[in-house]
């Protein structure tokens, strides 16, 4: 989950410089048409055990996936990514060995403008997001979780539809 928001953020920003740096307000093909492979991306976070949200927890990823990002003379943008995750966990203070390891996938998508301090969609725009997980831990305890995410953007940047829903099985 943390990966794919830093990549979307960054790419983002990215948008908006380029986006800057050229003078057409033409709509037409991409001015930048762009996918990013990559394989075996590493990250580490410190998140909550979602069954247990007083345990924090330190989590190492392996990340695989594809970015596609277009962006258009207007300024609109295109982005979607894909990641695949594989997942170790390690409980609080860690000890370096891992307490729970699995996987899990992230597809997010946006179209429309992007604001250059939030990196969210805004103006007859919309982004998504979903996340599923699935860890077990050393004793055979399961955890997975889905979390999905939208919001929909009027054209004066007005929030009209937005909804997070998060579901975890813990057993």
């Amino acid at each position: 989950m943390g990966r794919a928001r830093r990549s979307f953020a960054a790419l983002a920003v990215i948008a908006v410089a380029l986006f800057a740096a050229t003078a057409a307000s033409a709509t037409g093909p991409p001015i930048v048409n762009e996918t990013d492979h990559f394989a075996n991306e590493p990250d580490v976070f410190v998140d909550v055990n979602p069954c247990d949200p007083s345990q924090e927890v330190e989590v190492t990823t392996s990340d695989t996936g594809v970015i596609h990002f277009m962006l258009f003379a207007d300024g609109t943008v295109h982005i979607t990514g894909t990641i695949r995750s594989t997942i170790s966990v390690d409980v609080l203070p860690t000890d370096g060995t891992p307490d729970a390891t699995g996987h899990g996938v992230t597809w997010f998508g946006t179209n429309g403008q992007i604001d250059p301090d939030t990196g969210e969609a805004f103006g007859n725009g919309e982004s998504t997001f979903t996340t599923s997980v699935h860890v077990t831990f050393t004793d055979g305890t399961r955890i997975s979780f889905h979390e999905v995410a939208h919001i929909l953007f009027d054209a004066n940047g007005v929030v009209k539809v937005e909804f997070d829903k998060f579901k975890a099985h813990c057993g």
